[in-house]
């Protein structure tokens, strides 16, 4: 009879938690809308971190570990208070449970955003401990507002959720796939309709690797039946899709989280990246050849059915929203940890003397140098994570060199973006070479090949 109690409850808890992956969305919307202020009990912001955090932690876990998580999070938050009024008296506690929720975060980046990110996390994590820079401890990260509830999970859990959830409204209902169907029914050339699309589609996305998943199965075949090769089919797609969260009017999230850190509208940002975006696209639709008409035609009719516009089922849609909230809020609460540890060890200057340093007096240099150190930093890791680590670490150095903010940050934004089309490690290209069944690093070097002069747009509008 125990054991029957016993599996009853345990499959209640189970049901009852798994609820939460709703939770997430709805508990963002109250954070977003500041409910708690409107009803006259306000929470702090960073309360409100605290459990978005924990919530987003959870959904990794089985029952048991997810429930002990959420309780976690509602007792750190509900204490945060009185931890910023009397540090020392918390100071044991914090200790206690710090190392534990950084290791946490470390096991979700893994997770969620991939083994080359978590290198790096775990690269800088492992500064204090060996000594580099100004001597630091590592828990205490978990609750300062400059690092876990610092900047990144202000401006995700904010401005760059509010247009996560346009972005979904807009897949979910249709207008999506009505703009793709739109653009395939009138352009013959397949290659030209994968390029076209997938600036529509990478725009709201902001990952070209879904990108790739998403507008690939269908673009790719046709420019294979219109006599593209595998691997040429698979590389216009990948570099097609890369130039999507580069493109506005939305940019995936990256526009979004720069204007908030350089704070400053994010129209400025997106009139000023709309000239490099329809340079990127132009370079690419002129490079495609027309090949024949009639194939070209023949392979583009009928080849999409659009769906009419649609009332999206709201728990489909929560559950998009939270899948995509749940990766966003983990590499917030990373990249946190990250430029915690770059202020308290004081890394976060010297990096930036080191580049300068390094080049010398040349701008063409340090330029080189930068676009070296965003590829590689960008390899294996999502759009908005490479843009996160990159312009702590990268565009310090172009700034203090003179460069204007916004096309320093626009110029480690593309290089960050362009790794993912960068042999060895080239995400979108390797996604798209599974898709056409093509070789995957030669499909890279294709990609290279063809998007040369993307190489090259940076250096031309950081200095014009």
């Amino acid at each position: 009879m125990t054991v029957f109690l016993c599996m009853k409850v345990r499959k209640v808890l189970t049901k009852s938690l798994d609820y939460v992956k709703y939770v997430l969305p709805l508990l963002l919307l109250v954070g977003l809308a500041d409910v708690d202020f409107h009803i006259g009990h306000p929470i702090m912001d960073m309360q409100f971190y605290i459990l978005f955090i924990f919530t987003a932690l959870s959904l990794l876990f089985s029952s048991y570990l997810r429930l002990a998580l959420l309780i976690g999070g509602c007792i750190l938050a509900y204490i945060y208070p009185n931890i910023l009024m009397y540090p020392l008296d918390y100071e044991i506690l914090i200790r206690w449970i710090g190392l534990p929720i950084i290791f946490a975060i470390c096991y979700a980046s893994w997770r969620t955003n991939g083994l080359s990110f978590t290198c790096v996390l775990l690269a800088f994590l492992s500064l204090p401990i060996l000594g580099v820079g100004v001597p630091a401890e590592l828990s205490p990260l978990i609750v300062d507002s400059n690092a876990m509830l610092g900047v990144p999970i202000s401006i995700i859990s904010g401005i760059v959720f509010m247009f996560i959830l346009i972005g979904k409204a807009l897949v979910h209902t249709g207008i999506v796939e009505l703009i793709v169907g739109f653009i395939t029914a009138r352009v013959n050339n397949p290659a030209r309709v994968a390029i076209l699309s997938s600036a529509v589609f990478g725009s709201i996305s902001g990952s070209a690797v879904s990108n790739v998943m998403s507008t690939g199965q269908l673009t790719i075949p046709l420019m294979i039946r219109a006599g593209f090769s595998k691997t040429r089919a698979a590389a216009y797609e990948a570099v097609a899709s890369t130039g999507g969260g580069l493109t506005p009017p939305i940019m995936g999230a990256a526009a979004f989280l720069m204007a908030e850190m350089l704070m400053i509208s994010y129209w400025n940002i997106a009139l000023v990246a709309a000239v490099p975006a329809a340079v990127f696209y132009a370079i690419l639709l002129f490079s495609v050849p027309n090949g024949d008409k009639q194939i070209n035609k023949k392979t583009t009719e009928n080849t999409l059915s659009v769906s009419p516009l649609r009332i999206p089922s709201l728990g489909p849609f929560l559950l998009d929203v939270s899948a995509t909230m749940k990766s966003l809020i983990l590499l917030a609460s990373a990249v946190g940890l990250i430029i915690g540890v770059l202020d308290q060890t004081g890394l976060a200057f010297t990096l930036s003397s080191v580049m300068i340093d390094a080049s010398g007096d040349s701008n063409l240099f340090l330029l080189l140098l930068v676009a070296g150190i965003c590829v590689v930093l960008g390899m294996g890791m999502p759009t908005v994570s490479t843009y996160l680590i990159v312009s702590v670490i990268a565009a310090p150095a172009l700034i203090d060199a003179g460069f204007t903010d916004i096309y320093a940050h626009l110029f480690v934004l593309y290089f960050g973006t362009l790794s993912m089309i960068t042999p060895p490690v080239a995400l979108a290209a390797f996604a798209a070479a599974k898709l056409s069944g093509a070789n995957p690093i030669v499909v890279a070097l294709d990609c290279v090949r063809i998007g040369w002069p993307l190489f090259l747009l940076p250096f031309l509008f950081v200095w014009l």
